[in-house]
C-alpha cells in the first residue's frame, strides 16, 4: 500500500530513515559525525516540520499496517547544477529486507506521477557515487547524471552525482 504520510507518521519515517542511511552509509562502522548527523537530521521533531510545509511530501509504503519504505519530495529545491527549481527525490529508502521486491519502483512511480500532477516536466536528485545498486537502479528507470556535487559530513566531502529525468 501507498500513501501520503501524515504526522502520525513521523515517528516511524524517522526511524526507517535513520536505519536505511546507517545502512548504506556507515559502512566502515559509527564515529561521532556520523552519530551527531543521524540523531540531528532523524528525528520525528524535524520529520513533522517537514510534513507541514507545502512544498515537502513523503509517500509511504506498508505492509500489515508496518511502514518499510518511503519516497521524499522537495519541490522548493533548486538543483546544483541547472540552478533552477524542480522537484528532488530527497530520499528514497527501503528497509533493507524488503528490497528487490519492486517497492522502490513503484514508490518512484507514484512520485513522478504526484510531481506531473503538479504541472512539473523534470525531475532531479543525488546519489552517492560509491552507492552503486541505487545508481544502476536510477539508471534503470531513466535518469542520466548530469553534473557532480557533494554532501559534507564534519568538514568531509563525499561525492555525489547529480542525476535528471524528464517527466513528459
Amino acid at each position: 500500500m501507498y500513501r501520503i504520510a501524515t504526522f502520525d507518521d513521523s515517528a516511524n519515517i524517522a526511524v526507517l530513515s535513520a536505519q536505511v542511511w546507517l545502512h548504506n552509509y556507515a559502512t566502515e562502522g559509527i564515529n561521532t559525525a556520523i552519530s551527531d548527523y543521524v540523531l540531528r537530521e532523524f528525528t520525528s521533531q524535524n520529520i513533522a516540520k517537514k510534513l507541514s510545509a507545502d512544498d515537502y511530501k513523503y509517500i509511504v509504503s506498508e505492509r500489515d499496517g508496518n511502514l518499510i519504505g518511503l519516497i521524499s519530495l522537495d519541490f522548493s529545491s533548486i538543483c546544483p547544477i541547472t540552478k533552477t527549481t524542480a522537484p528532488e527525490l530527497d530520499r528514497l529508502y527501503i528497509q533493507e529486507p524488503f528490497t528487490g521486491q519492486g517497492l522502490g519502483s513503484q514508490l518512484l512511480k507514484v512520485a513522478i506521477k504526484e510531481c506531473k500532477n503538479l504541472g512539473y516536466e523534470r525531475v532531479w536528485l543525488t546519489v552517492n557515487h560509491k552507492n552503486t545498486r541505487a545508481r544502476a537502479f536510477y539508471n534503470r528507470h531513466g535518469f542520466e547524471e548530469i553534473g557532480e556535487t557533494y554532501f559534507v559530513l564534519n568538514e568531509e566531502q563525499h561525492l555525489n552525482y547529480v542525476l535528471s529525468k524528464s517527466i513528459v
